[in-house]
């Protein structure tokens, strides 16, 4: 039995969905499956039940989930003191980030890293998309955090969190009406032809999510009406909840405007409705000790929501 075992089991556990852990660890489903039957063959009984879609603890598996988690939190204390005691020297490290990500991720990761490897200085460099591929090819910085795709072939990455894309509607919108809501707590589900004669507020042409956000719609059926574009997620997001129009954003705005204010958030009906949000660095570049200590703080940061 392996840590990342018992990660896996943790995720299966928490997310009582094999298709959605295996999201959350960026593996496929069949070799999540693989890997927790190995698991229990070598307990010699199973951890979960599986039956008609749906996951539940066995008896043994609420045991297991128990103590696995101790197990992980003190591997993780562990690996603390030991990489506290070998940063005996000041490290940098040059990190490339768009704004909005900066914001919204970068508080998840910053104090966590930065309680582990406190002698690590960190350059946070600021830019859009387009500019932190270019970072990378130049080599001005130690890689990037960015969602996928790239315009360059030079560019190689590694996954680090699967980011869910949302429909958002005006709370006075018609279309609430005719949300299908979820089958038990969570976010209510939208069939995008539904929003066709909706006004739409989208992403400049230039950003990274626009090809998908036409996609999602031409699938439905329809060209989307634009009637404002912006360069910022945010601005989408407050200006859905005036009423100016309907829009996409990601999942991590829920709960950024409080309750009153903010939009209905719908997840849509259709595939390929999420993106990787990765760790990118120029092909050939071998990423130091520092910067994979980063990288799996970042990773493990995104495990625990």
């Amino acid at each position: 039995m392996q840590l990342r075992d018992i990660q896996y089991a943790l995720t299966v556990a928490k997310e009582l969905s094999f298709s959605k852990a295996a999201q959350q660890l960026s593996i496929s489903q069949p070799a999540l499956s693989q890997c927790i039957k190995k698991l229990e063959q070598e307990l010699g009984t199973p951890l979960f039940f599986r039956e008609n879609n749906t996951v539940k603890l066995t008896k043994a598996g609420e045991v297991f989930i128990k103590e696995g988690s101790e197990i992980m939190n003190k591997s993780e204390r562990l690996t603390q003191e030991i990489s506290a005691i070998a940063n005996t020297r000041e490290e940098n490290l040059r990190i490339g980030i768009s704004p909005f990500y900066s914001y919204h991720y970068l508080p998840r990761i910053i104090p966590a890293f930065s309680r582990q490897y406190p002698s690590v200085k960190l350059d946070i460099m600021e830019k859009h998309s387009a500019t932190l591929e270019q970072l990378i090819i130049n080599e001005e910085v130690d890689f990037c955090m960015i969602p996928l795709p790239f315009s360059y072939k030079e560019i190689e990455y590694q996954h680090i969190y699967q980011e869910q894309i949302l429909f958002a509607i005006p709370k006075n919108n018609e279309l609430n009406d005719y949300l299908t809501p979820a089958m038990s707590v969570g976010l209510p589900f939208i069939d995008l032809q539904l929003a066709k004669h909706q006004p739409f507020i989208f992403l400049k042409t230039e950003q990274k999510f626009t090809p998908m956000g036409h996609r999602l719609c031409n699938e439905a059926g329809f060209t989307p009406h634009i009637v404002f574009e912006t360069m910022n997620w945010d601005t989408i997001n407050s200006l859905v909840a005036t009423g100016m129009g309907v829009g996409f954003v990601p999942e991590i705005l829920i709960g950024s405007l409080t309750v009153d204010e903010q939009p209905t958030y719908c997840r849509i009906l259709a595939e390929n409705t999420t993106r990787s949000y990765v760790v990118a660095h120029k092909k050939g570049r071998s990423l130091s000790t520092t910067a994979n200590n980063f990288i799996r703080v970042a990773k493990n940061s995104f495990l625990r929501d």
